[in-house]
């Protein structure tokens, strides 16, 4: 299972990241799923807008430009609603609603389960931010 890490201090934000990368993935997406835990996300890649239609809990959303730096943070939103992302959004992270505290400007980077520990500092990123 991948992992979201926080770049600069190499803190794990979600220990368990799914990926959803192909349209039907995405198009899916957290619909008629239980409530995620809180150390759980799901990244939406590309994604630039997002529905919450047929969720049933209220989640977070973390839009990530192309580098991997949030540029938008949408919290606690609610099943039923249609959300534009943030101008630059070129991927979503969504978690529990309230889960944790994103901040605006924060960059961050994936690493798949069986990459290095992110203790270990000397990790090395490829141009996309995900190792």
């Amino acid at each position: 299972m991948d992992r979201l890490i926080d770049l600069e201090t190499g803190e794990v934000l979600l220990s368990r990241l799914e990926v959803a990368s192909t349209f039907w993935q995405r198009f899916k997406g957290l619909q008629f799923r239980r409530p995620l835990p809180l150390d759980t996300g799901l990244w939406l890649s590309p994604c630039s807008s997002l529905h919450t239609c047929f969720m049933r809990f209220p989640i977070d959303l973390v839009m990530l430009d192309e580098d991997m730096e949030v540029v938008g943070i949408r919290s606690h939103v609610q099943p039923w609603r249609i959300i534009l992302c943030a101008q630059g959004t070129k991927s979503v992270i969504e978690t529990a609603g309230g889960s944790k505290l994103w901040i605006v400007g924060q960059k961050v980077t994936i690493l798949s389960g069986s990459e290095l520990s992110p203790d270990d500092k000397s990790f090395a990123l490829n141009t996309n931010g995900v190792r």
